[in-house]
């Protein structure tokens, strides 16, 4: 089983501090590699929630994951849950959105829910084709897979008339960080740009293999998408007071009284600790599905 948990984190020590794993927007298929499929549980939680073990809320120093062992390991003076590349507090690759966890989402072509810590759509009734996300009209300007996709029935509107199953968007809505759809189309920011520098990218290194904090800003590397409004938490930056990853809390509305979450999630920050069970995900206690 490939388990992840997910936290896309926003740059800043104000807003996210290592321990505690719990602006300006962005322009606004079948199952994947089939490696098992972990169960949603359906044990319900608070707020924001994810797919995977209890986690304690906190960075344990030696750890084994990159991502939750209080450590800078790729030298970019950016610690666990300050690092927009860790996906989760199990992401062993603080280097890029890749969570170093062998065999987990590695289906290029059809999309699963990416936030669930597996591949493959069977528990999460996710499917979609990738170049639905990429905005491609027609199989000629489909870069993966075109000859199995067909716009019409493959995509939901407005590229086709597929529907979001709702199985999709009860299981895998939730999971969904800040700013980012079910399928991994999330609004990120450049890092120490004022005004934030957001796009909206396919952070999925099927996709985008290449694709790092470095190089938001380049569509080659980092493919460009169109977010599923009806799956996620789609929303951040603009004057809805909820960063995207990466950007910085100085960037947001004036009339913003620090940072909110969606889905009623508490905020937190440097100086505070997020309850047992839940870690800081982009100034936001996430809950964790038992």
């Amino acid at each position: 089983m490939k388990l992840r948990l997910w936290f896309l984190a926003a740059v800043s020590t104000a807003m996210v501090a290592c321990g505690h794993h719990g602006g300006s927007g962005g322009p606004d298929g079948n199952g994947g590699d089939g490696d098992g499929g972990l169960d949603d549980g359906g044990g319900g939680c608070v707020g924001l929630c994810t797919d995977a073990p209890p986690f304690g809320g906190m960075c344990t120093p030696g750890g084994s994951a990159q991502c939750s062992n209080c450590i800078d390991d790729d030298h970019d003076t950016k610690i666990d849950g300050q690092d927009p590349e860790c996906t989760g507090a199990l992401d062993n690759d603080e280097s890029s959105f890749a969570t170093g966890i062998p065999g987990d989402n590695i289906d290029t072509v059809h999309q699963d829910c990416f936030f669930d810590g597996n591949s493959g759509g069977g528990n999460d009734g996710c499917n979609i084709h990738v170049c639905c996300l990429l905005g491609a009209p027609d199989k000629a300007s489909c870069p993966f897979g075109a000859n199995q996709y067909n716009p019409a029935t493959d995509c939901p509107p407005p590229l086709g008339n597929a529907a979001i199953p709702q199985k999709c968007i009860d299981n895998c809505g939730k999971l969904a960080p800040p700013g980012c759809d079910c399928f991994g189309c999330c609004t990120e920011c450049v890092p120490g740009t004022s005004p934030a520098q957001c796009y909206d990218i396919l952070i999925n290194p099927a996709s985008s293999p290449n694709c790092d904090s470095t190089n938001i800003a380049d569509p080659n590397a980092c493919k460009r998408c169109t977010k599923n409004t009806m799956c996620g938490n789609t929303v951040c930056g603009g004057t809805s007071c909820i960063l995207c990853p990466g950007q910085d809390p100085s960037t947001l509305p004036t009339n913003c009284m620090g940072a909110q979450c969606p889905g009623g999630a508490p905020t937190c920050t440097q100086s505070s600790t997020c309850a047992a069970g839940t870690y800081c995900s982009n100034g936001c206690c996430v809950g964790v599905i038992q």
